[in-house]
């Protein structure tokens, strides 16, 4: 072989093993190439009344005050009422939930504009929704947050309720911004990282894991119920539209989870609320053991039950 073919021979093959590498990025990942940990769980598609902040009993929670001139239902913090993402989006569900159990369209309507009130105050970022604090905040006087900051709990949470808003609805409105919430699921490059890849200097046992992330900051608090609650989005995405993105991510967050609970174990007392404080917090720990029960519903999964049943002896 002379010298010019030879020289084709190799430019040829390294753009056929090129173009390869990017054909296959294009079909096998939603997560750029990083070696993130996955389990490849396998979902069950469960009833619209096990899908998380559903009961069996009706909230009524659509009065609760503060109130604005629309009846969208404010917090108060520091002498101020505010937006506040994470509590509308609770308010938003529970009204859904009334939805499912009494068919009464009070209910959908007040949970539309809960989430129209929060879109209208969103922050657009390319093809991306983010929906901020509009408040500052400070947890101890130790780590502090300066408006605008945002959460992967309040995006999970969004995620969920325009989701289940576009099943009850089929509005396109509610689909376009529950996939513009998704992709703020993967955005881990971008400014408000509400999600992350963890790298070494995380206290995880092993590798790099996907994690929702509560509380974004440059001290990571690896809170476990916010990081849960927010990924139910994904699930939730994935129940409504079958979309193979949220599914692997939400898989990658289980694994995390399946990976680490036990790092929030405390034996013989209260589970710890996050990784960094290590506070055994007494209202979270119920809250630890019903979450992981409802991932062994979501994935037929008994390890998960099996841990909540640990906490359980730990402290009941």
């Amino acid at each position: 072989m002379t010298v010019y073919n030879r020289f084709v021979f190799i430019v040829l093959f390294v753009f056929i093993l090129l173009q390869g590498c990017r054909d296959g990025a294009k079909q096998s990942t939603f997560i750029e190439p990083q070696l993130v940990k996955d389990y490849n769980f396998n979902l069950i598609h469960q009833s619209y009344d096990k899908l998380h902040k559903n009961r069996s009993s009706l909230y009524n929670s659509y009065a609760s005050p503060p109130l604005d001139e629309n009846g969208v239902n404010l917090l108060s913090y520091n002498g101020a009422e505010h937006y506040h993402p994470v509590y509308l989006c609770h308010r938003s569900l529970e009204a859904l939930s009334d939805y499912y159990l009494s068919m009464n369209n009070f209910y959908l309507q007040h949970a539309i504009k809960c989430m129209e009130a929060l879109r209208s105050r969103a922050v657009r970022k390319d093809d991306m929704i983010y929906f901020p604090y509009d408040f500052d905040y400070n947890e101890s006087n130790v780590i502090f947050y300066t408006a605008p900051w945002f959460s992967g709990m309040a995006q999970g949470m969004a995620l969920s309720a325009y989701s289940r808003l576009y099943h009850f609805t089929d509005e396109p409105l509610y689909a376009a911004v529950a996939d513009s919430i998704l992709r703020t699921m993967s955005d881990f490059d971008g400014e408000y990282e509400t999600v992350l890849i963890t790298d070494e200097y995380s206290p995880f046992v092993d590798g790099r894991y996907y994690w929702v992330d509560e509380y974004p900051h440059f001290i990571k608090r690896y809170v476990l119920n916010g990081s849960i609650i927010g990924a139910m989005g994904l699930y939730d995405h994935w129940w409504v539209f079958g979309d193979d993105s949220s599914k692997s991510l939400f898989s990658k967050e289980l694994t995390t989870i399946k990976d680490n609970v036990l790092l929030y174990r405390n034996p013989g007392g209260i589970s710890f609320y996050d990784l960094y404080t290590r506070y055994p917090h007494p209202n979270y720990h119920q809250v630890h053991q019903d979450l992981l029960n409802s991932l062994t519903e979501l994935t037929g999964d008994m390890f998960f039950s099996a841990i909540s049943e640990l906490f359980y002896i730990d402290h009941h």
